[in-house]
């Protein structure tokens, strides 16, 4: 009878080891290929889409031997700039490209990165923001729903103007089409009206004397063929426009580690070179204006100062503002500074 029984927890024992390995070894994911659609609002001809997303797709496709594809739908056809963040939150896309300040109030510190005159070119702001996202919590925290790709800036802003402004003044009574909250405050400031709307619809409302001018990168205004109907560009550096590429968290961890890294390895590569493609461009801008004959705008020291002035004390509003919500934004503000410094 002993020994019966002996067999029988020998038996209980075995079965129970057998399911127990068996288990295991059924815990390990087994990682599928992943196809990913990869949203823009740009133009497909647009040099971001064709210099830098196409490239980063291309090789994360020949880096992971094809077991990852990402495809490129530009021109917003699947997602418009403002609803791209959701879209990629809640999986109607899987990648997206898009502006924070599309989505006011989601990302109050990224908004520091667009304060006025905080950068000089797009490659030091890209670099800050890298950085900023790998040692910064509370930066992390803004995007806690997705996965970042890139977070950066365009390269530093004018006005695309219909009329000459010439000093802050000329400012007053004009209508200007604004890309968020901050640009508002400014319009607002120098006695101008801010109309908020998607940059795509830019053009006409010029065109059509709804707006007198928009603020937007200096890199814009031949792809958005803005020079056809605005041919005052005030060259004064006003600010820097975040962007970033996000992607699904869920579609993120269909991906296996070891292709993880490698797509990692080539995201840390967006910076330096979407960066230097804004810088190049810059440059090409400069030379195209003087052969359009456009008429470039600069402000004198003294209206520069004016300028300085009248926008100083939003800045302190702004921060406030934030720090009032429990936020750190002085904090970050002064590590934005010293990494601007840094990367001057």
């Amino acid at each position: 009878m002993k020994k019966t029984k002996l067999v029988s927890w020998l038996l209980v024992v075995l079965f129970l080891g057998t399911i127990f390995v068996g288990g295991c070894g059924q815990t390990a994911p087994e990682y599928q290929p992943v196809e990913l659609n990869f949203a823009t609002w740009q133009p497909p001809t647009y040099p971001n889409n064709t210099l830098i997303f196409e490239p980063f797709a291309e090789a994360v496709e020949e880096r992971t031997e094809g077991r990852v594809k990402i495809y490129l739908q530009p021109g917003g056809v699947l997602a418009k700039g403002d609803e791209t963040y959701d879209a990629v939150v809640t999986g109607m896309i899987d990648m997206g490209f898009s502006l924070q300040s599309y989505t006011p109030g989601r990302f109050p510190l990224s908004t520091i990165l667009e304060f006025p005159f905080m950068f000089t070119s797009s490659l030091q702001a890209c670099q800050v923001a890298a950085e900023l996202f790998k040692t910064n919590t509370a930066f992390q925290k803004e995007y806690d729903d997705v996965k970042v790709v890139w977070i950066g800036t365009t390269d530093t802003s004018v006005l695309i103007s219909g009329k000459p402004v010439e000093k802050i003044d000329d400012f007053k009574g004009m209508r200007i089409r604004t890309p968020g909250p901050v640009q508002n405050d400014m319009a607002t400031a120098f006695g101008a009206t801010p109309v908020s709307m998607p940059y795509a619809e830019v053009y006409d409302a010029i065109q059509r004397g709804i707006v007198d001018a928009t603020f937007g990168p200096q890199t814009s205004i031949f792809p958005f063929n803005f020079h056809e109907v605005a041919q005052n560009i005030v060259k004064v550096d006003f600010y820097s426009t975040p962007l970033y590429v996000v992607m699904n968290k869920s579609v993120w961890e269909k991906i296996s580690p070891e292709d993880q890294a490698v797509i990692t390895e080539l995201m840390d590569e967006i910076p330096k070179n979407m960066g230097e493609l804004y810088n190049k461009r810059v440059i090409g801008v400069k030379d195209e204006l003087v052969a359009k004959n456009l008429n470039v705008i600069t402000f004198s020291d003294e209206e520069m100062q004016k300028a300085r002035n009248i926008l100083e004390p939003l800045e302190d509003k702004w921060l406030a503002d934030m720090e009032a919500k429990g936020l750190p934004a002085r904090e970050f503000y002064d590590q934005v500074k010293a990494l601007a410094e840094k990367y001057k």
